[in-house]
């Protein structure tokens, strides 16, 4: 008996660490909290990608928001500016950070303001046809 529960403990935990790398992984999502009157507000996370192929986000979408624009911050000629991104490319077995300074969300600010602790909740779409829920909490920066 014992052995045969020491089997399926094994068989469980085996199971569960495949399932665990065949999934794209989200952590440290956040939404930065904005100033009352703000008109955008920006989001941030990172991607881990388990995958033996690059993995592109192609679109994100959230609830709270009209919509959920992926931009990139760059500098030309000593001038910040944001970029547009159709998408977002997760390197095979690697991650992408959205953080301030570099890739990163960007969504019209939301009827009802977002202070911290309130969560925001966010839709992954990525080109291989997998989609992430994930939930942001709002935090000052």
């Amino acid at each position: 008996m014992k052995s045969f529960i020491l089997a399926t403990i094994l068989l469980l935990s085996v199971s569960l660490a495949v399932a665990a790398e065949t999934q794209t992984l989200v952590s440290d999502a956040w939404v930065r909290e904005a100033p009352p009157g703000a008109s955008m507000l920006a989001g941030y996370l990172t991607i881990e990608n388990p995958f033996d192929e690059d993995q592109v986000l192609v679109d994100v979408s959230s609830p709270r928001f009209a919509h959920v624009m992926m931009h990139r911050s760059e500098m030309v000629d000593g001038m910040a500016r944001m970029i547009h991104e159709e998408s977002i490319t997760i390197p095979a077995h690697g991650k992408t950070e959205l953080k301030p300074g570099s890739y990163h969300l960007m969504m019209p600010a939301p009827d009802l303001r977002l202070t911290t602790g309130d969560t925001v909740p966010f839709v992954l779409r990525f080109a291989n046809g997998e989609q992430l829920e994930v939930s942001a909490e709002v935090r000052k920066p």
